[in-house]
């Protein structure tokens, strides 16, 4: 990879990480489970990310590998577990970006169920395998996308 490429990678990174902190929602797709994303709540705490299952999703306990979609772009993370004291300042983070939502669905994602699937997002290179998926998931689109074949005019 030259300086040019690298530069080019990490402006595309930050660019995302600041779409990932001002979206209202994001999907979290779970390397182990490809077919069901998590609909989740997005804070920032410093310079760093977190999600929390958004209120009326199925909350899943693990973190690790997975891929995180917002606005149409999806990107390979990690994801980290919380440290325990940070739980009331991400609490404080929820309310205050979501404060204006229904108070039942902001005391849902501050609940300490909730606080179980919060997890600390890290932006990962995509594995050789995760690059031919989505390779070929954009070849698979390109044809669906490619008009219907038009009869010659003529015949």
């Amino acid at each position: 990879m030259t300086l040019l490429t690298r530069a080019a990678s990490f402006l595309r990174d930050l660019d995302f990480l600041d779409d990932l902190g001002a979206a209202t929602a994001v999907q979290v797709v779970p390397a182990r489970e490809p077919g069901r994303p998590q609909r989740s709540w997005v804070v920032r705490l410093g310079h760093d990310l977190y999600v929390r299952s958004a209120p009326g999703s199925v909350g899943r306990a693990g973190g690790g590998r997975a891929h995180l979609q917002v606005d149409g772009t999806r990107r390979p993370v990690m994801l980290a577990e919380v440290a325990p004291e940070l739980h009331s300042l991400l609490d404080d983070a929820y309310l205050a970006k979501y404060g204006r939502c229904a108070a039942e669905k902001v005391a849902t994602v501050t609940s300490d169920r909730a606080a179980a699937t919060t997890f600390r997002v890290r932006l990962r290179r995509a594995t050789w395998s995760e690059q031919v998926a989505a390779a070929v998931d954009s070849a698979r689109g390109a044809l669906r996308r490619r008009p219907a074949e038009q009869p010659c005019p003529t015949c």
